[in-house]
């Protein structure tokens, strides 16, 4: 079992990571300022289940392939980055459309934006495989159940600040669509920002 302050640990350091600006935190902002609370919170929760695929590949061992085979990594990150142009692209070319509240597509969808953001974010997998590593002890029992626990606790603390960048985001809303220029400044920035992304994943090489 692995020791407690092991555990806090690695929880700190998850939770630290989960407050760098990201995909992930700029996508949940977005819905949750566009569209509310709750469509940031369907956000976290598409990316705990990408994160959850995460952790089942770091503990099958896939993660490792992935790093180990060029030509697999180029391809999630292909996939990665293209989707996030696309979805910074639709926000900077209809700004305040997002506001009114209806999805037009399944894939830009609350849920589908922190699932596919995520899951096809190859720092999230080199994170699972670079760090993980550095918390288990096989003395202390097998590797495949530490890498799962620590998996869960990545999720589940990853959640709790992902949701809470929901709410400040929630709180903003109504401040924002009070003043639609300001509004319509914030989701062109955001939209930016993840085009911006998507170029830097794409033109990283892997480490």
């Amino acid at each position: 079992m692995i020791e407690l302050p092991t555990l806090l640990a690695f929880t700190l350091l998850n939770m630290s990571f989960a407050l760098i600006p990201g995909p992930d935190v700029i996508c949940i902002l977005s819905n949750a300022v566009s569209r509310g609370t709750a469509a940031g919170a369907k956000v976290c929760l598409g990316i705990a289940c990408a994160a959850l695929v995460h952790v089942a590949a770091a503990t099958l061992g896939l993660t490792a392939f992935l790093a180990a085979v060029p030509t697999a990594f180029l391809v999630v990150k292909a996939v990665g980055a293209a989707y996030l142009v696309w979805l910074g692209w639709q926000m900077l070319r209809h700004p305040t459309e997002v506001a009114a509240g209806p999805v037009n597509s399944r894939w830009s969808s609350p849920f589908a934006q922190g699932a596919l953001s995520n899951l096809f974010n190859p720092k999230v997998a080199i994170f699972f495989l670079a760090i993980l590593p550095q918390f288990i002890d096989p003395a202390l029992g097998h590797p495949g159940w530490q890498a799962a626990l620590l998996g869960m606790v990545s999720i589940v603390s990853g959640t709790a600040v992902n949701l809470c960048t929901a709410a400040l985001g929630g709180r903003a809303r109504h401040w924002l669509l009070a003043k639609p220029r300001i509004f319509q400044r914030f989701q062109q920035l955001a939209g930016a920002a993840l085009v911006g992304l998507g170029i830097k994943v794409a033109l990283e090489r892997a480490r």
